[in-house]
């Protein structure tokens, strides 16, 4: 129990100093795929970044706050469920939403967006969570400007990096986009074994209660995304894009806020259970969300062969 209890404590040191490099990384990687033109693309088809954007950055936090309440799980379990939920969309979604072919640059512009607001919007839902879910005695006030700052320099400024690289060296950018794709998903499965040691105590006591939680949250989210783009009579592609930009949180940025920024490797429990849950829903959805779009074009084919046959 020693020894396990001692690598815990390294495991989340290394935590601590990799996650937000890895997380640059991620972001590099987002940004190189980035033009200027996607943040533009919003004038094109404005309503549905707009149904996108409110649901990301309020529908799901508070549906997790909504989650939280109904379950009632300690509060490390609540208050990581908050953060992962503050945590929007990322690479990954852009990666189902390409295998799902639905709509990818409307996934692209919103992944764009959410990366510079949810700097700000983020140590806001923090302050809200500790103070809703009772914990904010155990880790003191929270410190919004230093986190700002370390958000931007986490997120923003290699985003940025990225898409420089990408206007500047475009054959360069294009070519080190998927390898950094790739690096960044070892990197993860490393994040998350080393995640898993330095919170392993939570783990046994809360793994049930967390992965009931984090399954509902999961599951809740991507129904809410394609529930509001169909209420809105948004295209049933754009619908598909909602269901990954809307359910598939940033993991790397919920660790580096947890493990670096917080110092509370508990708080990464819901985010470790939910790595292990969100690629099963994400991939089932994938083959559902093809074959939505696949019926939904030969329903479109078939009224306009029944236009030009009137």
């Amino acid at each position: 129990m020693e020894l396990l209890q001692a690598l815990s404590q390294q495991a989340a040191f290394i935590n601590a100093e990799v996650i937000p490099w890895v997380l640059r990384l991620v972001m590099v990687g987002l940004g190189l795929s980035l033009t200027v033109a996607d943040f533009k693309r919003v004038v094109f088809f404005p309503r549905a970044a707009t149904i996108g954007l409110v649901t990301e950055l309020v529908g799901t936090p508070l549906m997790a706050f909504a989650v939280a309440l109904i379950f009632q799980p300690p509060p490390v379990i609540a208050i990581g469920l908050v953060i992962l939920a503050a945590c929007p969309s990322g690479v990954t979604s852009n990666a189902y939403t390409f295998a799902a072919k639905a709509d990818v640059p409307l996934c692209v512009t919103l992944s764009a967006i959410t990366s510079v607001v949810t700097v700000f919007s983020i140590p806001f839902l923090i302050n809200l969570a500790l103070q809703t879910f009772g914990d904010e005695g155990q880790l003191g006030a929270l410190p919004i400007f230093p986190m700002l700052i370390g958000l931007i320099s986490y997120t923003l400024v290699p985003l940025v990096l990225g898409m420089i690289v990408r206007a500047r060296f475009e054959a360069l950018g294009k070519r080190a986009e998927e390898p950094i794709r790739k690096g960044v998903l070892y990197l993860m499965a490393c994040v998350l074994l080393l995640g898993v040691i330095s919170s392993y105590r939570q783990l046994i006591d809360h793994a049930a209660t967390a992965g009931l939680l984090v399954a509902t949250m999961n599951l809740a989210s991507m129904s809410l995304g394609y529930g509001i783009a169909r209420i809105f009579r948004l295209p049933v592609r754009q619908a598909v894009t909602m269901v990954f930009e809307v359910g598939v949180q940033n993991l790397a940025l919920s660790f580096a806020i947890n493990f670096n920024m917080l110092n509370r490797p508990d708080f990464a429990v819901a985010g470790l259970v939910y790595a292990a849950i969100m690629p099963a829903t994400a991939l089932a959805f994938v083959a559902i969300g093809r074959r939505l779009i696949e019926a939904d074009e030969r329903a479109t084919a078939r009224r306009q062969e029944a236009g030009v046959n009137e």
